[in-house]
């Protein structure tokens, strides 16, 4: 298959849009959503301190390498190694992540959860991209480890409900967020 916007060979297939994209392209689009997403999540200040959660998975690998690569020019920003003292938490969810907790928590009916205020400012840049291309994004770059696997009831049937309804893992995330704003 060649890439939907040049004519290389893809390397990544995104049935929720349509697309196939060689490896540059791909790695542009996640850097462009994953940007894009930290500027819908209120962006990173000057002179704020950030702290970058690890799960020692290839999203915190991803995060690790998109984060370098975006604020290497930057140097008004200050990382720290408590996440107390941060003003800014990147997380390294995946929208398989966020979509997930949003259907496990109104399953197990703790969907208050999904409202109500954060502790402080969380930015998960790649919450707007599927797990799957962010572990391609993390083994373009080295990443060593197994791909990720899906366990658990909820993580099933969403995977499988996704297959035949490509656009159910952003809903969920759109749902969550528009939760969050008549919150605040």
């Amino acid at each position: 298959m060649k890439c939907s916007r040049c004519s290389r060979e893809a390397v990544v297939t995104q049935p929720y849009s349509g697309l196939f994209l060689c490896e540059l392209h791909a790695a542009a689009d996640i850097a462009a959503k994953a940007k894009k997403e930290i500027r819908h999540q209120g962006g990173l200040s000057s002179g704020a301190r950030l702290f970058v959660e690890e799960d020692k998975t290839f999203r915190s690998f991803a995060l690790r390498i998109f984060l370098a690569d975006m604020l290497s020019a930057r140097t008004d920003l200050l990382f720290v190694k408590d996440p107390k003292d941060a003003d800014v938490i990147l997380e390294p969810a995946t929208l398989d992540d966020a979509a997930l907790y949003v259907l496990e928590s109104v399953c197990a009916g703790t969907q208050d959860r999904l409202v109500g205020s954060d502790k402080g400012r969380r930015i998960a840049p790649f919450s707007v991209i599927p797990a799957e291309e962010v572990f391609w994004y993390a083994q373009r770059h080295g990443y060593p480890g197994p791909a990720p696997e899906i366990s658990g009831d909820v993580a099933e049937f969403l995977d499988g409900f996704s297959k035949d309804h490509p656009g159910t893992r952003y809903a969920l995330k759109n749902l969550h967020d528009a939760l969050k704003k008549v919150d605040e």
